[in-house]
């Protein structure tokens, strides 16, 4: 009797197509590796098939951006909790019988090898993040952050852009967020840390959190730093922090609203200089505007956009038919705006 050629269970297919997804994105990839993933395609139909279902998904997922990422988050912080087994680098955290549910395992773990625990968006997008513990944080455009969760620390590194906290009730375990040369310590509260050029905007909608200067600390800083030097900043008060200065403004509730509003992907004017109005909205496009008049530039304006390029179109829709304004652009992404003929 001649060999028995067994066939592959669709289980095993699948688990294998996963793995070498996960290892032919890795950051460590050879040309050895390439050449022993074509032999396993060759090897029965199967697995082309299943690699290729499964790469295109993975695309998929890639697409919907840091929304996806965000799924099985919860899930995978809980779990490192729990020491885990030694394993290969690249081995798949998740085996699950359908193609569709293993994705979201190998988006994961492709994610972690790349980013760790790290979340961004791209410029115009937004996105929400669930933590295990119960809070959560809503990141703005062009923004980035990294999460360090442990059993005694929450920590959370804004690298650049803004993000809007929702801090779970935790007295044992601080909620910290590291923004520029700046700590941010809450425990339950919610607020707003925005990265500006000029310092950290930190904004308080509830409770109360502290404002601690650090520009040498990686790690947050003492209980003792927080009770000599911490700046406190409570719900409707807003830190303007830069160099080792704290200003603290009261904000009414409208204030707080506008300020806010990003969250529900409005901006939101009112007698603000023209100026100033262009550069927030430009947080959310591509698009490089420039004045040729200074006196526009100052012009106060108000109104509500929307955040993306609509919201951007729909200013200079405003500026033209309403002000008469002249907008030229030169086809290389720059918009210029010129006041109305005199």
């Amino acid at each position: 009797m001649g060999d028995v050629h067994r066939l592959p269970r669709v289980d095993d297919t699948e688990r294998e197509a996963s793995a070498w997804l996960a290892r032919m994105n890795a950051d460590d990839v050879t040309v050895d590796d390439g050449t022993r993933l074509e032999v396993w395609l060759r090897a029965h139909p199967r697995n082309a098939k299943a690699y290729a279902e499964l790469s295109a998904t993975w695309q998929e997922l890639l697409n919907v951006g840091p929304l996806v990422r965000a799924v099985n988050f919860g899930q995978v912080m809980n779990a490192a909790a729990v020491p885990p087994a030694p394993r290969r680098r690249w081995t798949t955290i998740a085996v699950a019988a359908s193609v569709g549910a293993l994705v979201v395992g190998v988006a994961w773990n492709l994610y972690k090898q790349k980013e760790e625990s790290r979340f961004q968006t791209a410029i115009g997008e937004q996105a929400a993040v669930a933590l295990p513990d119960g809070s959560s944080f809503d990141l703005n455009t062009n923004s980035r952050v990294q999460v360090d969760y442990s059993r005694r620390t929450r920590v959370i590194r804004l690298e650049r852009g803004e993000a809007y906290f929702k801090v779970a009730h935790d007295t044992e375990r601080p909620f910290w967020v590291h923004a520029g040369d700046y700590w941010v310590r809450a425990v339950g509260t919610a607020f707003n840390v925005y990265m500006r050029p000029t310092g950290v905007e930190v904004t308080v909608s509830e409770g109360t959190v502290n404002v601690v200067n650090a520009t040498a600390n990686e790690s947050p800083p003492s209980d003792a730093s927080i009770t000599k030097s911490a700046a406190a900043v409570t719900a409707g008060e807003q830190a303007d922090a830069h160099g080792r200065a704290e200003v603290i403004h009261e904000l009414n509730s409208v204030q707080l609203s506008r300020l806010l509003a990003w969250r529900k992907s409005s901006l939101y004017f009112q007698d603000q200089p023209l100026g100033d109005v262009v550069n927030e909205l430009m947080r959310y496009t591509t698009l490089q505007i420039d004045f040729d008049d200074d006196a526009l530039r100052r012009l106060p304006v108000g109104g509500t956009f929307k955040t993306g390029p609509d919201g951007v179109e729909a200013l200079l829709t405003m500026l033209h038919d309403g002000f008469g304004t002249t907008i030229r652009r030169d086809g290389e992404g720059h918009v210029h705006i010129e006041g109305p003929a005199k």
